[in-house]
């Protein structure tokens, strides 16, 4: 079943200039942080960080919704938000990159379903699904990036919004989510986004500001990730993603970067990872689209600011991507 633009799902009229808190959901805490506007320019109106308890949400798996609804209520009551953009666990995503003959708009629907059997373990009948077409017409065809979700997981987060009192504006991929607060609009090349969890690693290949491939890996010896094996895990995405048969000859397919954000942020990762994949790595900006931190100083504190990339992605309004 196509579901028109997970990103924006539930799109308010355009002419509404509605403001609206972006609400990350991740095994470990909730952040919430909503933008104004003043003088024609961004800044953090609201923010909100709360931990949750082990166990609460396991692997994308909601166990304890009731406490999950009841902050969400709370943040409400205490922010003063109703309208929100929800993050989706990533656990629960799939996403591939399919070729298509070159066909007329309206027959590309029917062209990623035929595609999408053989690429995703879940019958048709139980996903919702978006894709967003790449033009290669001078190569004979079309690469259509597909995200793929059960409609069971879209069902549950559609009720408990609903159930919080919360007006629902858009459901988001966490990676993409990510990749908005940190890649430039117009941005071009591939990057790999390092997500630190508490008890995870989300390994996430970007290619023009679209998520590609995506990988989590749960770490290992508790919460403090070994080095060895983090590096071996990137190794291997580095070996597949090059390999792949359509990115053999194309340069800008080459990964050129590596961007970490997150939480429980080792400081040897900067390090080993850059010596391990002789590739550039930096701590990532999630304002790089809402204001230059050389010009405003955010009321989060840089290290904190880290936990917030999916949150702002789902909170920054279209119009003021720089």
């Amino acid at each position: 079943m196509k579901f028109n633009k997970i990103f924006e799902a539930f799109p308010p009229p355009k002419f509404l200039n509605i403001p609206f808190a972006g609400l990350s959901i991740s095994d470990s805490a909730i952040h919430c942080i909503q933008f104004g506007k003043k003088d024609g320019r961004i800044y953090i109106e609201k923010y909100a960080e709360v931990e949750l308890s082990p166990g609460t949400i396991v692997s994308g798996e909601m166990h304890d919704k009731e406490k999950v609804l009841n902050i969400w209520k709370t943040l409400k009551k205490d922010l003063g938000f109703e309208h929100v953009k929800i993050s989706l666990p990533e656990e629960k995503v799939y996403i591939f990159t399919a070729k298509i003959p070159i066909v007329k708009p309206e027959e590309v629907l029917s062209a990623v379903e035929s595609k999408m059997e053989e690429s995703v373990p879940v019958s048709q009948s139980e996903l919702l699904f978006d894709y967003v077409v790449v033009d290669h017409r001078d190569k004979g065809h079309l690469d259509v990036v597909v995200t793929a979700l059960p409609i069971s997981v879209i069902d549950m987060y559609v009720g408990m919004a609903e159930t919080a009192g919360l007006s629902l504006l858009a459901l988001g991929i966490e990676s993409q989510a990510i990749t908005r607060a940190l890649l430039p609009k117009g941005s071009r090349g591939t990057s790999l986004l390092v997500h630190f969890g508490k008890e995870k690693v989300g390994l996430y290949v970007e290619s023009d500001r679209l998520v590609r491939f995506t990988s989590t890996i749960l770490l290992q010896r508790g919460p403090i990730p070994n080095p060895d094996f983090l590096s071996q895990e990137v190794k291997k995405l580095y070996t597949y993603w090059h390999t792949l048969k359509e990115n053999l000859d194309k340069p800008e397919k080459k990964i050129t970067q590596i961007i970490v954000v997150g939480e429980n942020i080792p400081e040897w990762v900067i390090l080993t990872l850059s010596n391990q994949s002789g590739t550039p790595i930096v701590l990532g900006n999630v304002w790089t689209n809402a204001f230059d931190v050389n010009l405003f100083t955010p009321a989060i504190p840089f290290p904190d600011s880290l936990r917030y990339g999916p949150a702002v992605g789902l909170a920054l309004p279209s119009d003021t991507l720089i």
